[in-house]
């Protein structure tokens, strides 16, 4: 799979997600799926321009991931280039920039999804990224900020931009998450007049979904976040759909799902073997099989219960207690 200069083993991608997809994170759902790319979660490049050490924690053992996208978001052209300059010392192949973000943090701060309305300093950002970085640039982008937008600005927008490839949510910036919102109109229509790869991403739950989304819009590849959290077979179900015509189903049980957390722990010991993690390996180990366990046991029967129990945990030892007696 080629999205401009860049060669990948498939079209699948797993989506940059705040404070979910970590190392052991992405290492977990490799292990299922070779996925395509993977994305460490967005970082702020203001943070970075103030205290680029902040960010060290982020990108630890990023090199052995490969390849990997490192996603930005941020307002100032000035904050961007500080940024891009502190991160040519890491091995990495994509600069994602984020103008999609919904969140009450992106739009005060008039970054991510705010740039949906301000094409203006989303042209200066993408210049800046383009004319700074030695890495392919991708953008991600929504279908629009209150209502879509225009069709042939934005595909002139993209196409004399020089980066590599877009990346676009199928919902407008107001939908945020919700249900019913998908605009695949408005991808499909921005697909016919880009010169670019356009990869789609929204509400991709299942192989036939992917389907559908790829026939509808013709988009080149896919990215998907959210599915992955408590299915990470996901990415395999699409290969083996679209490759062999198999419709695989997840046999969700509780024996399954205390298989995935050791998988999760034994990706865990892996990240943080032969470092020192800065907040420390056993608080970090407690905070990814915490929060993951309470992912996977999603639509488990008893699962608000045993999530609840998971949700007050206080150690290790205490989830696996909780987890041996469920």
């Amino acid at each position: 799979m080629r999205l401009g200069s860049l060669d990948l083993d498939n079209r699948y991608i797993l989506a940059p997600m705040l404070n979910v997809t970590t190392a052991p994170y992405r290492r977990f759902c490799r292990k299922f799926y070779n996925v395509g790319l993977v994305s460490v979660p967005m970082l702020y490049t203001k943070r970075i321009e103030k205290s680029p050490i902040s960010i060290e924690k982020d990108l630890i053992k990023i090199e052995e991931e490969r390849p990997i996208s490192v996603q930005l978001i941020g307002s100032d052209p000035e904050a961007l280039k500080t940024t891009i300059d502190y991160l040519e010392s890491y091995k990495y192949d994509v600069l994602d920039l984020n103008a999609g973000c919904p969140s009450k943090r992106a739009i005060k701060a008039k970054e991510g999804g705010y740039l949906m309305k301000d094409f203006k300093n989303l042209r200066q950002l993408i210049q800046t990224a383009v004319k700074h970085s030695t890495k392919p640039i991708s953008l991600k982008i929504r279908t629009g900020y209150d209502k879509p937008f225009d069709i042939e600005e934005m595909a002139r927008l993209i196409n004399d931009s020089g980066i590599n490839f877009l990346i676009i949510h199928a919902r407008m910036v107001k939908s945020n998450f919700s249900e019913g919102t998908l605009d695949l109109e408005t991808v499909k229509k921005l697909k016919e007049r880009l010169a670019i790869p356009l990869v789609g991403n929204g509400d991709i739950v299942s192989a036939k979904s992917a389907k559908y989304f790829i026939d509808y819009t013709q988009v080149d590849a896919l990215m998907i976040g959210r599915e992955s959290m408590g299915n990470p077979q996901i990415f395999n179900q699409l290969h083996e759909y679209f490759t062999q015509g198999n419709e695989i189903t997840s046999k969700r049980n509780i024996d399954l799902i205390k298989e995935y957390i050791k998988i999760y722990e034994e990706k865990v010991d892996e990240f943080l073997r032969g470092i020192s993690h800065p907040l420390g390996n056993d608080e970090i180990k407690f905070i990814e099989l915490k929060r993951n366990a309470i992912w996977l046991m999603r639509d488990i029967e008893n699962s608000k219960i045993i999530r609840h129990q998971l949700n007050k945990a206080k150690s290790i030892q205490h989830i696996k207690t909780i987890l041996a007696h469920v």
